[in-house]
């Protein structure tokens, strides 16, 4: 039987013996009550009542101690769960920085690739301008030589037609014996094969000589230096554009 039970049973019998009493007197306030009987019902009530008493301090120790070893048990899943979160963020800051540092190395490598790209590319400008260079010298120079040519020619016929003048002119005097040893002269043009050769022009067939003798008279040849003549008319021409 549990203490409750007892309580309420020793509380029945107390009310019992109370309502079985004999009254005292008229106004039924007041009764006769045996001593023994109410001081074993008192006896049995003061025993459930400690005992009711030891029941609620071992509940209550229970109660303490289970609160106690939850709020230990709470403490330990706390301090268990701190520790992971910081395992978690120390292993998150770790592979973090681990990926940074790859991150670093890829750039750099990447940074290393595309100036050896740009070096690459910068030799390869370079030796392309060399080669523009020399090649637009080149062309210079033909066109040059092309404006030479047609320079040189130009002289070359003007300087055929001159002399065809002569020679028209020589016919039309009247033959006359000269006591003077002097005779006329025959300039003889010549063309510089290697000028020519070098600016890849070819040499047209040379023109047959005239014959300028008459009668028994030989005209000795002089030769005319063209090419003397032109460089001179260039340098004249380069002074002239200086000035």
């Amino acid at each position: 039987m549990s203490t409750q039970d007892k309580l309420e049973r020793v509380l029945r019998d107390i009310h019992v013996l109370i309502s079985r009493s004999e009254l005292y007197d008229n106004t039924g306030e007041k009764i006769i009550v045996e001593k023994k009987k109410m001081f074993e019902y008192l006896n049995h009530l003061n025993a459930c009542i400690y005992e009711m008493m030891d029941e609620y301090e071992v509940t209550q120790q229970s109660r303490d101690k289970a609160e106690r070893e939850a709020r230990k048990k709470g403490d330990a899943m706390i301090f268990k769960a701190s520790r992971n979160a910081e395992d978690v963020y120390a292993a998150a800051v770790l592979y973090t920085d681990d990926a940074l540092q790859r991150v670093q190395h890829i750039m750099q490598d990447t940074t290393d690739a595309l100036q050896d790209i740009l070096k690459k590319a910068q030799d390869d400008m370079k030796t392309q301008k060399v080669v523009i260079r020399e090649n637009q010298s080149e062309l210079k120079s033909q066109l040059q030589d092309m404006v030479d040519t047609e320079k040189y020619l130009k002289l070359i016929e003007e300087r055929n037609h001159e002399l065809e003048k002569e020679r028209e002119k020589e016919k039309k005097e009247p033959r006359e014996e000269k006591k003077s040893s002097y005779q006329a002269i025959k300039p003889e043009i010549r063309i510089n094969p290697e000028y020519f050769k070098k600016a890849g022009i070819p040499l047209e067939d040379e023109e047959p000589e005239e014959d300028a003798a008459e009668g028994k008279k030989e005209i000795p040849e002089v030769t005319v230096d063209l090419d003397a003549e032109y460089f001179k008319w260039k340098a004249k021409e380069k002074d002239n554009k200086k000035k």
